[in-house]
């Protein structure tokens, strides 16, 4: 399966742009395309600034125009959006497929004093949205929430085989976030597939960085800081050959046994 990153900065409704993009990706018989963080949208500090209306207007049309471009291209697109629905915001991720539009809301937001998504965004139960393509279970997580086990756990149980993680990455994290991606992919043994946006917001700098990591915990495709396409091709066999090799998940269960047993015994 071909699967690709958009590396872009913010995208306010720029048709053209996407269409340019999307028809080359078609070309390539690409069936995923993500994009970063705070794409569709205007980054965080100015969403803080801006007007409801506004917001609510701006992201409206973007889902409109992605549910279109999802149906002309036959491709599966995955953007983070912001949502409003009765005057409440909500941060989410949107799966654009042809038959079908789904949105999953982010479940652990930032709460620090600089980047406090907690007290903007509200938040309602939401499972990670977990879809089949092409053959690949793939699982979709926003990138705050790659830090928690808890959701590596849910996708382990539901036998996903390619995260998608859409970011925004700043503040020279492109060491930390390549580390923690990698030991994630080999200790799921799944492909991850990571988005980052680029350009400028105020004092605020994205590096881009966007990469994809193998089954094994390889880094196999990685982006430079400027705007460009990622395109890889991804086998069903390598994951299954990663999961044999290392057997996590076998001797994970023999594992919960013995936990279990000691717990039962108050050890």
């Amino acid at each position: 399966m071909n699967v690709a990153v958009i590396q872009t900065s913010s995208l306010p409704y720029d048709k053209a742009k996407v269409n340019y993009y999307l028809s080359i990706l078609k070309t390539k018989n690409v069936k995923i395309v993500l994009f970063g963080e705070y794409v569709l949208n205007l980054f965080f500090t100015e969403l803080q600034k801006a007007p409801l209306p506004f917001i609510k207007e701006q992201s409206a049309r973007q889902i409109e125009l992605f549910k279109k471009l999802a149906k002309i291209y036959g491709m599966t697109l995955i953007a983070p959006i912001v949502v409003v629905q009765k005057d409440k915001i909500y941060k989410s991720i949107a799966k654009f497929s042809p038959k079908s539009t789904k949105f999953y809301y982010q479940q652990v937001l930032m709460p620090y004093s600089h980047w406090n998504e907690k007290n903007f965004f509200k938040t309602k139960l939401s499972k990670p949205i977990i879809f089949r393509q092409e053959g690949f279970v793939v699982g979709v997580l926003f990138g705050f929430e790659t830090h928690f086990d808890e959701f590596w756990q849910y996708f382990r149980n539901k036998k996903v085989d390619l995260v998608l993680v859409p970011s925004v990455g700043t503040f020279g994290s492109a060491q930390r976030w390549r580390k923690l991606l990698c030991t994630q992919a080999f200790l799921n043994n799944c492909y991850i597939l990571r988005a980052n946006r680029v350009g400028k917001s105020g004092d605020w700098v994205f590096y881009g960085d966007s990469f994809l990591v193998n089954p094994n915990g390889d880094m196999v495709e990685v982006l430079g800081n400027k705007e460009e396409l990622l395109v890889a091709t991804l086998e069903k066999k390598e994951v299954k050959e990663a999961k044999k090799e290392w057997g996590f998940l076998n001797l994970r269960k023999d594992l919960m046994g013995v936990l279990g047993k000691n717990q039962e015994k108050g050890q």
